[in-house]
């Protein structure tokens, strides 16, 4: 049986890479974008806005749409459709070009998220184990391929264009290919259950972890790398060390992910995530010492990475709605985390300081460690 779902899981694993790959690469962009059309931080965050808007609104209609089309479909199509948007940034002419471009750009990005989690999910029960944390994993190692490739392309003076180009042909290449070893969803064997109900009181209590890890990853993208240079000892020179900290155990925890699942279950590696989040960031805060700051980081971004696995795991079993239905019902309450996370640490910081800010993670860590319980 595991030889004749190889392929698919090679084919969502490769959808999963580049869903990384893009959405690194067109971040990889954003100082050219930046200076191209001469914005200032405030003008900037508010085009960078566009982006998550779009992602927000897509939701419902990635839900209805999954259900009704089915995976495989609105994987290729949407995963197309994402690599043309990509394109289509480098062609903005004005500020306004831009915000609507990334719109559309979130809009498709996160279409392809409900697509290939819900492939993922099939997967999964075809396996019957968990593997879903390893294709999360493959979105982060996509995003740092892409980011490299991103500084590559900098340094040998390639442009926007042609760059975005590059990374658009082989998405279109790559989804031709999958689409013959993608899992044929059939939401048909899911008749018993609602297309359109509010989530219950289980769904709204995954719904409100996935919260808790959009907002700690929210403030670590965004404030975690100015944080560790306002504690390290030269200040002459900006460093990312913090950050990439981070990001390598984030990585790490999803290529292990699936592994502490089967060896210690799904409640109680929620748990441990809590506890690492909540620890890590008091580490980190504790004393300004940097090789403190890295290894708190660190400790954060091993215990995020396998939240919104099982977060989705669990959506997926739910009894009053379809699969693709209650992953974007989860996924519209946790991604509010990244629409309100980064602004909140900043109005807080603003008022009483970075450090004291940052503490906010370690409240949700807790949080996490409390919901576990009830919601898994």
């Amino acid at each position: 049986m595991f030889n004749r779902l190889f392929p698919s899981r090679i084919a969502v694993s490769s959808l999963f890479f580049f869903m990384g790959f893009i959405f690194a690469s067109w971040a990889s962009r954003i100082p050219v974008f930046k200076n191209q059309f001469h914005l200032n931080e405030a003008e900037l965050g508010t085009v960078l806005f566009m982006l998550p808007l779009g992602s927000f609104i897509a939701l419902p209609f990635a839900g209805w749409s999954v259900d009704r089309f089915g995976s495989r479909i609105m994987g290729v199509i949407s995963t197309s459709a994402y690599g043309l948007a990509l394109y289509a940034l480098s062609q903005s002419q004005t500020s306004f070009s831009l915000s609507v471009l990334l719109f559309i750009f979130g809009f498709f990005g996160d279409t392809v998220n409900i697509s290939m989690n819900t492939q993922a999910l099939d997967l999964q029960t075809a396996y019957r184990r968990p593997i879903l944390s390893s294709f999360h994993a493959l979105w982060s190692l996509g995003a740092l391929s892409g980011a490299l490739l991103g500084g590559w392309t900098l340094k040998t003076q390639i442009g926007t264009e042609m760059h975005f180009l590059m990374v658009a042909i082989a998405v279109g290449v790559l989804c031709f290919l999958s689409w013959f070893y993608l899992m044929p969803h059939d939401g048909s064997k899911e008749k018993g259950k609602k297309l359109l109900a509010l989530p219950d009181r289980s769904l709204l209590l995954i719904g409100v972890v996935c919260l808790c890890c959009t907002l700690c990853e929210g403030a670590m993208a965004d404030w975690s790398a100015l944080y560790y240079n306002e504690v390290k000892v030269d200040t002459t020179t900006i460093s990312t060390t913090g950050f990439t900290a981070y990001v390598l155990m984030m990585a790490m925890g999803r290529f292990s992910g699936d592994r502490l699942v089967m060896a210690m279950g799904y409640r109680k590696v929620l748990i441990m995530d809590g506890i690492l989040v909540a620890g890590g960031m008091a580490l980190a805060l504790a004393l300004k010492q940097p090789w403190l700051v890295i290894a708190g980081f660190g400790l954060v971004g091993f215990g995020v990475s396998t939240v919104i696995p099982i977060a989705y795991t669990a959506a997926a079993k739910s009894e009053t709605m379809k699969a693709s239905v209650a992953l974007a019902a989860v996924s519209t309450i946790g991604f509010t985390g990244f629409l309100i996370g980064p602004p909140l640490i900043g109005f807080i910081a603003h008022e009483i300081g970075l450090r004291a800010a940052l503490a906010l993670v370690i409240l949700l860590g807790i949080l996490i460690i409390g919901l576990a319980r009830r919601a898994v």
